[in-house]
C-alpha cells in the first residue's frame, strides 16, 4: 500500500500571524510553510491623526475592522498622552470576535461586535442597529483599506476617518516556496486579505485562465477579491479570524489523501 504523504499547507500571512495560526495546528501529518507577502507597521503621528485623538470625545463612535487597526490606534493614542478617561468617551464598534476582543484587552468596553465577515455587512448592520443620524463616527484603519464604510456611513453621519497603519508590499519572497506552488507541490495556500493576493499576482505574473490555485481564505471579503480576479477559491473560513481558518485546515487534513 502507498504511503500516504503529509498535506502541505502554505501561509502568505506576515510572518506573527503565521506563527500564530502554526501553533493552533496540532495535527502530525501537516508540512507547514510561511512566505509572508506583506507587513504592516504603525503610521507615525501626522497632524491630521494628532488632531484628532486629541479630540476623541467629540466622537459618538470609533469602528475598527481588524485587530490591527485596535493596536495601532490605541499605541498612537498613548504615544500622544491621551488619558484613559478621554478615550473612554465614544462607544466603539467592532467586526469581528477576534477584533472586539483587542479592544478589551486595552480595558475598554465594546458597544457593538458585528459577526458579518464584510465591510457591507458591518456597514448595514452599524446603519440599522447603532448610528443615529448626524452621529460623529471615526474610522480607525490601514491605508489600504477601501473607502466603502466611510462613504456608507456618510450617508447618515458625520464621519471621519484615519489610517493608522500602513500595509507594506514585500517583494523577495522566498523562492524556494515560490517554486513549490508553481510546481503545484502543496494542498492548501492561505490568503488572509486582499494586498496579499494581489502583491502574489504582482510577483508571480499568473493568470486566472492558465494557473489554477488551491486556496483557503480567512473571509468573504478576501474571497470576493480574489474571485473577482478570476481565480476559484476552495475554502472560505467561517469566520474572519485566524481560529477559524485553523479549524478549517484541520479539517481538510482529516480528509483521506485521494490516490
Amino acid at each position: 500500500m502507498p504511503k500516504i504523504r503529509n498535506k502541505i499547507v502554505i501561509s502568505t500571512q506576515p510572518a506573527e500571524q503565521a506563527a500564530k495560526l502554526y501553533k493552533l495546528l496540532k495535527i502530525n501529518d501537516l508540512l507547514f510553510y510561511s512566505i509572508p507577502l506583506i507587513e504592516t507597521k504603525i503610521l507615525k503621528s501626522n497632524p491630521d491623526n494628532e488632531q484628532v485623538l486629541k479630540t476623541i470625545q467629540s466622537f459618538d463612535w470609533v469602528v475598527f475592522t481588524s485587530k490591527r487597526g485596535v493596536t495601532c490606534f490605541f499605541d498612537l493614542a498613548k504615544s500622544l498622552n491621551i488619558k484613559n478617561r478621554d478615550l473612554s468617551t465614544p462607544f466603539y464598534a467592532a467586526i469581528g470576535l477576534s477584533t472586539a476582543a483587542e479592544i478589551l484587552k486595552r480595558g475598554f468596553q465594546v458597544q457593538y461586535i458585528n459577526q458579518g465577515s464584510t465591510s457591507k455587512e458591518f456597514a448595514e448592520y452599524l446603519l440599522d442597529d447603532i448610528i443615529k443620524k448626524n452621529d460623529n463616527v471615526l474610522l480607525a484603519l490601514g491605508n489600504l483599506a477601501p473607502d466603502f464604510l466611510q462613504k456608507k456611513i456618510s450617508k447618515r453621519a458625520n464621519s471621519k476617518r484615519i489610517n493608522v497603519y500602513q500595509t507594506i508590499k514585500l517583494k523577495n519572497p522566498d523562492k524556494k516556496i515560490l517554486k513549490m506552488i508553481e510546481e503545484d507541490k502543496y494542498d492548501l495556500l492561505i490568503f488572509t486579505s486582499p494586498s496579499a493576493f494581489e502583491n502574489f499576482i504582482e510577483i508571480t505574473n499568473y493568470q486566472a485562465n492558465k494557473k489554477q490555485l488551491r486556496i483557503l481564505s480567512i473571509g468573504q471579503t478576501t474571497t470576493n477579491f480574489i474571485e473577482k480576479r478570476g481565480f476559484k477559491v476552495q475554502i472560505t473560513s467561517q469566520k474572519a479570524s485566524i481560529e477559524s481558518m485553523a479549524d478549517e485546515i484541520i479539517k481538510f487534513v482529516k480528509i483521506p489523501q485521494r490516490v
